[in-house]
């Protein structure tokens, strides 16, 4: 009469609602713009992939060690360090992109539907650097992602 559910489904999908709690709501984000979206002057909610490219976006455009705020006295810090080597100095191409590459496996990965990324390029166009990778999610999906640094 009861259906037959093990331990193992229990635990699943309690972390699965821990995640979910952990991470709570987000809200679109015009990084252009520098604004949230609104529409009919409320914050406009996003969930799932889009959920996880505005907190993604958001990693990379913060710099590391920068705000008091995101400090936790962990090793895992919120952000990247990118402006040391994207502006202002003439560090050798395979150098930047090597640690840029470094630098963002290591702050999206912390989050714990990303399983990995791949497929990362840069492109310089004057002093615009575009960076563009996939996301791949352990669920099996993927996403695009591009992130424009002026």
């Amino acid at each position: 009469m009861f259906p037959d559910i093990t331990d193992e489904q229990i635990q699943t999908n309690i972390e699965s609602n821990e995640k979910a709690a952990y991470y709570g709501k987000s809200f679109l984000y015009d990084f252009k713009k520098g604004d949230f979206v609104m529409q009919n002057g409320k914050f406009v909610e996003v969930t799932g992939k889009e959920a996880i490219k505005v907190w993604i976006e958001k990693i990379l455009r913060t710099e590391k060690f920068r705000f008091k705020v995101y400090e936790n006295g962990t090793e895992l810090q919120y952000g990247i360090t990118i402006e040391d080597l994207i502006v202002g100095r003439s560090l050798p191409q395979s150098f930047v992109e090597s640690e840029l590459k470094r630098e963002i496996n290591e702050a999206l990965l912390q989050h714990p539907e990303i399983e990995s990324l791949t497929e990362m390029e840069f492109l310089r166009e004057g002093s615009t650097l575009t960076i563009s990778f996939t996301v791949n999610l352990l669920n099996g999906d993927t996403l695009q992602q591009e992130v424009e640094f002026d």
